[in-house]
């Protein structure tokens, strides 16, 4: 049985407002010819441009689910809500979905929305899938109901650490930006480089953006003889810095945030290229049977590849999940498919890569490991993935490229919560 977990208190009026919609999880949903899953995305807003890649992923799935004969006999409808990019959109998507269209799930939140609707998806035991949510807030927060199948912004610092263990770095300095976004993963870094590494990190710089020189802060960094700076900045800060450093000829290497593998970085100087300047993104399983499949559809049907920024192989994902997960509990139930999902997720039974395999084997009897378009979809007992892919990325010819994917090491991560 599932256990309530307490969730973050987003809008106490959010959860008012949805009380009203129908609980048990849309166990009505399925009583006509179809089951209803809901997309609640950002069709609009600051998130549309994530919107047609992430459509188009989410019909590869249904469109699989469908040929395959649907679920528990009966063909699946896709639901979808723009939340507008804005918490109130995701509070009034949300309540129609569960409300007046009676979903038995949702999928496709970014951030704002999964929090925006978490308390109230885990007091209707409404299963919410959030493909593409990087808030450190879910890290342990998600409760029973919400499941990331991404991983978390604070990662960045600990994929960070992790390259520097296996590059056998022991002595870091840590310069980082005088904003919340970027001094929570510096301080991720340290943590997990110190304790979880057995590194040093021998000076920890912190500055404010928006000024026009940051020599006295890059002394202060190098004179304390790192084998490599770890750099979280934003944009003006960093190019600044580089700038700076390059002219000095300080010599080094950087380990730098998710926020500076952009293209004005790479096209900043020859001096960064060539693993000198070192970063990470999120990265897909590309050698997955699942992915290769989902690949070739989602090209046929855009005319381009996945691309792991955009979460379109997670939006594809979360469909084939929640439809395993139905399976397994043989009820569209809101705590029954969430107990269900870390069952069809989670290491131990036979691994399938598509939801025709995890149905065969479902209806044999057997116990199954979906291992996804995205890659593998374990979770931990946050409802996060346990163990996430990051590509390594080094700057090669003015552009950031993929070298190596890594998988997080999930003991590294597990010192964040300590």
């Amino acid at each position: 049985m599932l256990k309530r977990k307490g969730a973050i208190g987003v809008v106490a009026s959010t959860a008012m407002l949805l009380t009203a919609c129908s609980g048990g999880g849309g166990g009505d949903a399925a009583d006509g010819d179809v089951i209803k899953f809901g997309w609640l995305n950002g069709i609009t807003g600051d998130y549309s441009s994530y919107y047609e890649p992430s459509q188009a992923a989410v019909t590869i799935a249904i469109d699989e689910i469908n040929e395959a004969g649907g679920v528990l006999g009966k063909k699946v409808e896709l639901v979808s809500a723009d939340n507008l990019s804005t918490v109130e959109g995701a509070v009034q998507g949300f309540s129609r979905l569960v409300d007046v269209e009676n979903v038995v799930a949702v999928g496709g939140v970014e951030s704002t929305g999964g929090l925006a609707i978490l308390d109230s998806a885990n007091e209707l035991e409404i299963p919410v899938f959030c493909p593409g949510c990087g808030t450190p807030e879910l890290d342990t927060g998600a409760g029973e109901f919400m499941f990331r199948l991404t991983g978390s912004d604070s990662d960045g610092g600990t994929i960070a650490a992790q390259f520097a263990r296996d590059e056998n770095i022991k002595r870091v300095a840590v310069m980082a930006q005088n904003t919340e976004g970027m001094s929570e993963p510096a301080d991720i870094f340290k943590k997990v480089f110190v304790e979880g590494a057995g590194g040093e990190v021998v000076a920890d710089v912190r500055f404010n953006p928006g000024r026009s020189s940051y020599q006295a802060e890059l002394a202060q960094a190098f004179d304390a003889k790192p084998e490599a700076v770890y750099l979280a900045a934003g944009h003006e800060a960093a190019s600044v810095i580089f700038r700076e450093w390059q002219r000095r000829g300080y010599g080094g290497k950087f380990f730098v945030s998710p926020d500076l593998v952009t293209p004005p970085i790479s096209a900043l100087m020859p001096d960064l290229e060539n693993g000198v300047a070192v970063g990470a993104i999120a990265a897909y399983d590309t050698e997955s049977p699942a992915y290769k499949v989902f690949a070739d559809k989602f090209q046929a049907k855009t005319g381009n590849p996945p691309a792991a920024g955009v979460y379109d192989a997670n939006q594809y994902d979360q469909y084939i999940a929640l439809a395993l997960a139905i399976t397994k509990a043989q009820s569209t139930d809101g705590a029954a498919i969430a107990e269900a999902i870390p069952q069809v997720l989670n290491s131990g039974g036979v691994e399938v890569y598509s939801y025709t395999d995890g149905l065969k084997e479902l209806e044999a009897g057997n116990e199954i490991n979906y291992h996804g378009a995205s890659g593998s979809l374990d979770l931990n007992e946050h409802n996060n993935l346990a163990a996430p892919l990051f590509g390594e990325q080094f700057i090669i010819d003015r552009a950031w490229t993929q070298v190596d994917v890594i998988e997080l090491d999930p003991a590294l991560r597990k010192l964040v919560g300590d």
